[in-house]
């Protein structure tokens, strides 16, 4: 087994199924030495970074502590060439459960995963570790997002679902090899992300945000506050729509989407007066109508009323005029976007 193929093994159970990885040094004493620590470049196979990617392909966030680890020992072809890389299982007791998905299997107390260890030469061996991630080291503890996997392992999501905790302080522990202070943590996180695009998604109500990432978001907090954020935050409609699937085939599932799916505000976007919308009454009632479909109770009843009446229901007209303002309020409300009066051509009174 090549070093690359068992490094890309070791990364899977820290990054679910890692689909590439190259090395590069991230502290060299000087140009004769190997690096302090090598870090390991590699594509996660599922989204991880965000709230969104968390609570979308996340079964449980936990405390838990590494308690121990044991070397997986290298190819005989490695140690006959005298170089090679060797990987790490470590011991995970599970403790305080940080968030559930619902309906979500639960994990067992104690966890065995396979992670990066180092690469040697020779009689010298080198940490590795995966960028803007942690090795899991025993001793330290971490908010770690754990998803099971269709043959019934769990695994941590991705290379950014690990969070060092020691002292009860996210970013004070373990990071990328180095023990570092809430502050540093935040410092080194907030620069990656700063020359990274933020990652994107939907509410439930269709409404697109723009995500900082989990640690960037909970850096010096407890793990109080990411039970918070992830409480608050609505998993990609598609991801959610699939959550009968394991995490890997689920986001397969949402890549192989092409056409994004329809929601409330995405059918509401017609309306928004900024979008020049020059709707006539049918067209208007048409929209309202498909509306209709994403609401329930009250505000599902008060859109058929508007949509019958602008769909030629003249009978609906004083019911229409007591529904618009709540109409508009709802849509305006989700979707974050005016939409005047919803009256044709949002000014001109109906015919």
């Amino acid at each position: 087994m090549s070093t690359q193929v068992k490094l890309l093994s070791a990364i899977a159970g820290v990054a679910a199924l890692g689909a590439a990885a190259f090395l590069a040094p991230l502290v060299a004493a000087d140009s004769h030495e190997r690096p302090d620590v090598i870090i390991a470049q590699g594509k996660d196979g599922l989204p991880n970074r965000s709230p969104i990617d968390w609570v979308s392909y996340g079964d449980q966030v936990a405390v838990v502590n590494v308690t121990s680890e044991a070397e997986i020992p290298a190819s005989p072809e490695e140690v006959a060439a005298g170089e090679g890389y060797i990987s790490r299982r470590i011991a995970l007791d599970i403790g305080e459960v940080v968030w559930s998905r619902p309906g979500a299997p639960t994990p067992p107390g104690t966890l065995s995963m396979v992670v990066d260890g180092w690469s040697f030469k020779g009689d010298t061996r080198t940490p590795m570790a995966l960028e803007q991630s942690s090795r899991l080291e025993p001793g330290h503890t971490y908010v770690l997002s754990l998803a099971q996997l269709a043959d019934g392992t769990w695994s941590a999501i991705g290379s950014q679902a690990a969070l060092p905790y020691d002292s009860g302080t996210i970013g004070a522990g373990e990071y990328q090899g180095e023990t570092v202070t809430a502050a540093q943590f935040g410092t080194a996180v907030k620069a990656h992300d700063d020359d990274k695009p933020k990652d994107g998604g939907f509410t439930s109500e269709g409404a697109e945000v723009i995500m900082e990432s989990v640690a960037e978001l909970t850096v010096g907090k407890s793990a109080d506050y990411v039970e918070t954020l992830l409480t608050t935050t609505n998993p990609d409609p598609l991801a959610e729509a699939n959550f009968d699937l394991d995490p890997i085939a689920r986001y397969e599932a949402v890549a192989g989407v092409d056409e994004p799916v329809e929601t409330f505000c995405s059918i509401a976007t017609p309306l928004a007066v900024s979008e020049a919308s020059k709707l006539t009454s049918p067209e208007l009632g048409g929209i309202l109508n498909q509306l209709v479909a994403k609401e329930s109770g009250k505000d599902a009843t008060d859109l058929s009323v508007l949509a019958a009446y602008h769909n030629g229901d003249d009978s609906l007209a004083s019911q229409a005029d007591t529904v618009r303002p709540t109409v508009i309020a709802n849509i305006e409300g989700q979707c974050g976007i005016e939409v005047g009066d919803l009256l044709p051509n949002s000014t001109a009174p109906l015919d």
